[in-house]
């Protein structure tokens, strides 16, 4: 059964004419990590989640629903309709819960 959801490193993607590799998330308020990439949906071919890097030595990759975007130009900030609670549920959603083989 050939996978739904592929993972696209940010380095091969531009958003609104900027490079995504390096850009900040945020979501609820708050920054919540760096951009490492995306998951994209290739049945809907549509981007499904942002794989983020949270801040510190321990920082893992998480995913984070790509919830009605908001580009920050000037900040190379990309902000998403994500709460505070649904960033605790997901703090243990990684992409290896959707690419495994």
């Amino acid at each position: 059964m050939e996978q739904t959801f592929q993972l696209i490193s940010p380095k091969d993607v531009e958003i609104a004419g900027l490079p995504s590799a390096g850009m900040t998330i945020r979501a609820a308020g708050r920054t919540i990590g760096s951009l490492s990439g995306f998951i994209v949906d290739r049945a809907q071919q549509n981007i499904r989640y942002l794989v983020v890097r949270a801040a510190g030595l321990f920082g893992r990759a998480t995913l984070i629903p790509f919830a009605e975007p908001r580009l920050d130009r000037e900040h190379r900030t990309i902000e998403v309709s994500v709460a505070e609670q649904e960033l605790q549920q997901l703090r243990h959603f990684t992409p290896d819960h959707l690419l495994r083989a």
